[in-house]
């Protein structure tokens, strides 16, 4: 069929000998073309865009409104944002990519992709929070359009559009899309190569080599479990399904992990070869104790990550008791999104150390499986079409009403914010209305469609609904900015005192550094420092390990400011002698000897 089009397509191909008579004919057309009307060619056809093409520009511009709204809007978050901006700008200051730094001692915790990659974006757009937070925006929609694409092939067009909505409109995956740490980026190579994986089982093709590089980048980004987690869910499926004979030359295992090898390795010999200790630090320490060591650190319980899915699914968890697919064609793809996403939950589960991000890996194929559900109740087939609308094709229209208790729910939370205990929701207390009142009035529109059968215009509804929703939320992250960030005090500081040594008291503040491009003393835990500050040949100067080091530096000639807790500081008063508050935020004050304040005026204790 394909040469049949060609042929038809391209009749200027058919080759003729010369003085034969279709040759005459052929080239006094050609001489005539463009002095006789008759013979005036055809405008050249215009490129139009396919389905697919349009489809992929709206998951774009989906994705484009929830992930870099605001992106730049905030201060980096204590301590994530900050210490991994800051290893980036130190990193572009040095010009040193094999080590990563921070406060300008070796910090070796995670492995350096990420890091390169803000470098990159610092390089191009300049320091500042929307540069450092790009890469991980780029990676989540990366991570949206390997979604929409797998789906596509595995299942169809409307799974495919669905499925990317589902997760580009994910409040825990669009909240952490805004969050420079690591794992967004993991999540979105551990999607490229999970999903490349099942679709070379099924295609054959390249689509190994893209899983190979895929978990590749993703050891670079968090080290081991980025290879782990996609292989364990290959080979698990296979087992379940039999088909694990003969996969190692299928998925040409041995070259491919090869590659995998030759992308990430390097770093670790180079680093192992460079840094002392590196080795048990970093596999040991970091890998080995986190997970088997239940006093490590982050530790809760086993089923911790289920709530956590529960509510950073919302709504969309809501109407996962509902769903069926029992109507729907059988699909291998189905039962592989449920193995991928069990994995990742049982894996993350059995480890000692727990965080809410650590379990973004398993929503791309839980998106996949609520699309696959709702579309198995937007679009019955023919043959099932009677039997299904009555219990299935009534969560459609249930949904609305759904979206909108949510939203009634979330203006509850924001009336009873004062008799809350913790202070952001009273911050966020404005943002919240906002959302409630889209979420309210999306129920609405939404129920009005699915009663009347406009299934495909509904489930627009509550895409539409959740991006501004998601949008409006934006506005509470810049309200609660003083309760995760110091960027105030340390921008404060950098205008106040700029040339100024900065003492930090006994917690180390990693916007410090950041803000004010320079180092800063530490007094007291050295925490995630310790392992540079032993390798650093001056680590008595930027490293004190008492209050009397500490008092002894504050009277040397010199501008000194010293950040410290407000108890720490009454507790303090009277060793310190007089001195001025230049900058305060929460808990933390910056102080300066009253000789040497600078123009500002000083900002009154209470």
């Amino acid at each position: 069929m394909s040469s049949i089009r060609a042929r038809a397509a391209a009749p200027s191909a058919i080759s003729h000998r010369p003085g034969t008579l279709d040759s005459i004919l052929v080239s006094g057309i050609a001489r005539n073309n463009n002095s006789s009307p008759a013979f005036v060619q055809p405008p050249a056809p215009r490129w139009h865009p396919t389905p697919i093409g349009y489809d992929v520009g709206a998951i774009v511009a989906l994705s484009l409104a929830v992930c870099l709204f605001h992106l730049g809007s905030f201060g980096l978050w204590e301590p994530d944002e900050a210490r991994y901006a800051e290893i980036a700008r130190e990193m572009l200051q040095s010009g040193n990519l094999l080590v990563p730094h921070l406060n300008y001692v070796a910090y070796v915790e995670k492995p350096p992709l990420l890091y390169w990659l803000t470098t990159l974006s610092f390089w191009i757009f300049g320091v500042s929070e929307f540069a450092a937070r790009l890469p991980v925006a780029l990676s989540a929609i990366a991570g949206i359009l390997a979604t929409y694409l797998f789906a596509l092939r595995a299942f169809g067009r409307r799974h495919a559009i669905l499925a990317a909505a589902i997760l580009a409109t994910t409040p825990l995956y669009a909240l952490m899309a805004q969050v420079l740490t690591t794992d967004m980026m993991l999540t979105a190579l551990v999607t490229i190569a999970t999903f490349s994986l099942y679709l070379h089982r099924d295609e054959g093709g390249r689509w190994c080599w893209i899983a190979y590089v895929a978990m590749g980048l993703a050891v670079m980004t968090k080290g081991p479990v980025g290879a782990a987690i996609p292989i364990f869910s290959m080979l698990l499926w296979l087992t379940l399904n039999r088909e694990l004979g003969g996969a190692i030359a299928k998925f040409r295992a041995i070259p491919g992990l090869l590659l995998t090898i030759l992308i990430a390795a390097p770093w670790f010999v180079a680093m192992t070869i460079r840094e002392p200790g590196f080795a048990d630090f970093y596999f040991v320490g970091e890998h080995l104790r986190r997970v088997f060591e239940t006093d490590y650190s982050h530790s809760e319980a086993f089923y911790f990550y289920l709530p956590v899915l529960a509510v950073g699914l919302l709504p969309w968890s809501l109407l996962v008791p509902f769903l069926t697919c029992r109507a729907a064609p059988r699909n291998p793809a189905r039962s592989f999104c449920i193995v991928a996403a069990g994995v990742t939950v049982v894996a993350f589960s059995c480890a000692s150390a727990k965080l809410i991000p650590y379990i973004l890996p398993a929503i791309p194929p839980l998106a996949v499986l609520i699309a696959d559900g709702l579309v198995s109740c937007a679009w019955p087939t023919a043959d099932s079409r009677a039997a299904i609308r009555p219990p299935d094709s009534r969560i459609l229209i249930e949904s609305g009403p759904m979206l909108a208790l949510l939203g009634a729910g979330v203006i509850v939370a924001a009336i009873a914010a004062p008799q809350l205990r913790t202070p952001y929701v009273m911050a966020a207390r404005p943002a919240m209305y906002a959302i409630g009142a889209i979420l309210v009035a999306g129920g609405a529109a939404t129920t009005s469609m699915f009663v009347t059968r406009r299934n495909p215009a509904g489930l627009g509804a509550i895409i539409v609904t959740l991006a501004f929703a998601l949008i409006a939320g934006g506005w509470a992250r810049l309200e609660t900015e003083p309760m995760r960030s110091y960027a105030g005090l340390s921008r404060e500081i950098a205008e106040t005192a700029p040339d100024a040594a900065i003492i930090c008291y006994h917690r180390y503040v990693q916007s410090l550094a950041f803000y004010n491009r320079r180092r800063v003393v530490l007094v007291g835990g050295r925490t995630e420092l310790d392992f540079g500050a032993r390798l650093d040949p001056d680590a008595r100067e930027w490293f004190l390990n008492s209050d009397e080091q500490m008092l002894r530096r504050w009277e040397q000639p010199g501008r000194v400011v010293i950040v410290l807790d407000a108890g720490d500081l009454a507790r303090m008063k009277e060793r310190l002698g007089d001195f001025d508050v230049i900058a305060i935020e929460g808990k933390k004050r910056a102080i300066i000897r009253r000789e040497r304040i600078s123009r500002r005026e000083p900002i009154t204790l209470n």
